[in-house]
């Protein structure tokens, strides 16, 4: 079969998890001229980017073949908020099994995720044999066809700053934008979330085997010891890993860790940088910038609308002991400082420029 040719561009919100994120999918998705991707990559999980080259009926495998790890970490119970396909109204598949573009992508596009699931199903598998970054362009295609009058796709994962690398080089033509918010909150956000506390126990127990789930050659969704890894998770469960509260000392130091990591592949790359705790704070002007550096348009009708999602929350660093305030402070002093010192590296760019 012959597919469409994309005429699309394209964009990524790149961040650490628990940033921010979700809220500026939410954004996106009200501007009608977005195609605004939710969790697309992450749900994929470790087959999201390999391999290089691959048949339309492998990568619709990789899209809908439900996984019980992964259904672990994301379900109704355990990430209500997130988890979009809890709320469909009889659903044609199992919301604690279903296939990985039905977790979040098509319910957060489309009040009728299960339509649109048979008809890319019907669609992909007959996909020619291409690279894996021309499978999405025309899966994104696909999406914006039916969606009409879309004219970027942006995809918002949780993590994607670790895919960094990736999914630039896959994507050159997308337009990155580098989500940011303080490290202590977001270390606080992130140990009290499923995802993320199955992502700091890999990082923490696997590197001593030589197993980084942060490497920008090798990291979760491109290493090819990640399926095999994801189906001894599927035997042996997730549920003690789960339950269990990860240390503060162990959070902040992945998120220290990804941000060295991830700033670092970003060093020299023309991107926008948008603050969360600014986003909160002056939401219009923000979104305003956002519109403009994605496609150079800034509908008022939109940005009103969208300017009512955003809200400032107390943080949650009061509830903590001196003690604990210390350990987070200390744990997130590295990966601060890379932020640090990525703004410095960007203005003095701006500035010799």
């Amino acid at each position: 079969m012959h597919n469409p040719a994309h005429k699309l561009t394209g964009g990524f919100i790149l961040g650490s998890a628990r940033c921010g994120s979700t809220l500026v999918s939410d954004i996106l998705r009200l501007h009608p001229a977005i195609l605004s991707l939710s969790e697309l990559f992450s749900t994929v999980g470790p087959n999201a980017f390999r391999p290089d080259q691959l048949s339309g009926e492998t990568f619709w495998h990789n899209l809908s073949k439900p996984s019980r790890a992964l259904s672990q970490i994301g379900n109704p119970d355990s990430a209500p908020n997130e988890f979009l396909y809890g709320r469909v109204k009889a659903p044609a598949h199992d919301p604690w099994f279903c296939p990985p573009i039905l977790a979040i992508t098509l319910p957060h596009l489309s009040h009728s995720p299960d339509a649109l699931f048979a008809q890319l199903a019907s669609e992909i598998p007959q996909w020619n044999r291409r690279d894996i970054g021309d499978q999405y362009r025309a899966l994104f295609q696909s999406l914006a066809n039916n969606q009409g009058g879309k004219q970027i796709w942006v995809e918002r994962s949780g993590g994607s700053l670790v895919a960094a690398k990736t999914l630039l080089d896959m994507f050159p033509e997308a337009r990155p934008v580098l989500l940011l918010r303080n490290g202590p909150d977001t270390v606080l956000s992130m140990r009290d979330y499923p995802a993320t506390r199955v992502a700091i126990w890999m990082w923490r127990h696997l590197r001593p085997f030589g197993i980084d789930l942060l490497d920008p050659q090798t990291h979760y969704g491109r290493g090819a010891l990640w399926p095999v890894i994801e189906r001894l998770g599927s035997v042996f469960g997730l549920r003690s890993i789960l339950a269990k509260r990860p240390s503060l000392t162990d959070s902040a130091a992945f998120w220290s860790a990804m941000m060295e990591t991830g700033l670092q592949t970003l060093m020299g790359r023309d991107l926008m940088v948008l603050s969360y705790e600014e986003l909160c704070a002056a939401p219009r002007q923000e979104i305003t910038h956002l519109g403009q550096y994605l496609l150079g348009d800034a509908p008022e009708a939109w940005v009103e609308a969208a300017s009512q999602l955003p809200e400032q929350r107390p943080s949650k660093i009061a509830t903590l002991t001196s003690t604990e305030r210390e350990a987070l402070y200390a744990g997130c002093a590295r990966g601060e400082l890379a932020i640090r010192e990525f703004q410095s590296h960007r203005a003095s760019s701006r500035t010799d420029g």
